[in-house]
Formats: C-alpha cells, structure tokens, sequence
C-alpha cells in the first residue's frame, strides 16, 4: 500500500512587484509629520514669561556682518562698544580702558588683607581662551551699561593685547532673558 500523500499546501499569493512603495510613504509621512510637530513644539513659548516686560527695558540687536551682536555702552561712564559673547564667563575690556578708568594692579589674594572688592583693584588670574592661556587681572567697576541696561559694582576682566572692543560675558547677560530668532538677539529684563 502507498503511503498517503500529504494535503497540498495553500498556495502563496506572488508577491507585487513594488510592494515596499506603500510602507515606505507611510514611514516617510510619520517622519515628516513628527519632524513638523517637534518644531512647533520647540518653537512655541509654552506660557515662558521672557516676553512679559515693561516698555522701554528691551533691547533688540541685530546679527552683524562677522556674524556677531554688538551694542554700545560704557564701563564705569566711559563709552565702549561691546561684542556679545554668550561664550564668555566674565565680561572682559582692554587693558587701556583698564587703565584709563584707573584700574591698578593689586597683589594676589593670599596673606594680602586688602579687601578685594576694592574699586579699581586688579586681581591677577589666568584666563583660558580660543586664543590660548592669558594672565590678565580682574577687577569691580562702578557700573557696565549697554543699551539702556546697567550693571553696578561688576566684576571685569582686563586683558592685556585685547583691541578695542569689549566683550559682554555671561556674568552680566545671566541677569536678562535672551531670545534668538531670525539673526536677532532681543534682551530683556529677566522676570524673577
């Protein structure tokens, strides 16, 4: 007796040629559209309070043509004009501005018991930047002001070999709401 043959297979449908069109379009639309609402999301204010000032305490600056932000201003009553460095710790000047709104050199802190808050007191420090490790000195200054803002009494780092221009560091732009959109930086009051 012949064994039974098996029960024959069901039989699979061919597969479509170009059968991977519509999972891909699906996946392609999923990405976009999670792409679209993550935008919306990021760039939405979500109730932030940055916005909500009083007339008159924001400042607007435009992106210049070496790609940075700078604003006028003054240390300590004398006119500078600033480069906005959000990478900068401490905001920095020239060593002639230094020594023009009479900033000294003052012995390092150690057994030295001279205040050192003291106006125009320099404190040697070494700074690292792009540029390498500087010894420069830091000091307190009547005020900074930039645009309509001031500052009084902030720390400053004097830098030997520093043209011109002063750089704004995070230890006076920590106190305002910074906003960039579009090539602008719009400062404002900070809301506490």
């Amino acid at each position: 007796q012949m064994p039974a043959s098996p029960p024959p297979r069901p039989s699979r449908p061919a597969a479509r040629a170009g059968g991977w069109i519509l999972p891909a379009l699906f996946w392609t639309g999923l990405i976009v559209l999670g792409t679209a609402a993550a935008s919306w999301w990021l760039g939405s204010p979500r109730g932030s309070k940055a916005f909500e000032v009083i007339d008159g305490d924001v400042l607007e600056l435009r992106l210049g043509r070496g790609g940075h932000y700078e604003v006028g201003g003054a240390v300590a009553a004398v006119p500078v004009r600033f480069l906005v460095d959000t990478g900068a710790s401490l905001t920095s000047i020239p060593q002639a501005l230094g020594e023009r709104i009479g900033i000294r050199a003052c012995p390092a802190i150690g057994f030295d018991l001279s205040r050192d808050d003291e106006p125009g007191c320099c404190r040697p420090e070494v700074f690292r930047t792009a540029n390498g490790t500087v010894e420069a000195c830091v000091a307190r200054v009547p005020s900074v002001r930039f645009g309509a803002f001031e500052l009084r009494n902030p720390r400053v780092a004097v830098m030997p070999g520093m043209d011109g221009q002063a750089l704004l560091g995070m230890d006076v732009l920590r106190h305002f709401s910074l906003v960039q959109e579009g090539g602008r930086l719009r400062i404002s009051r900070a809301v506490r």
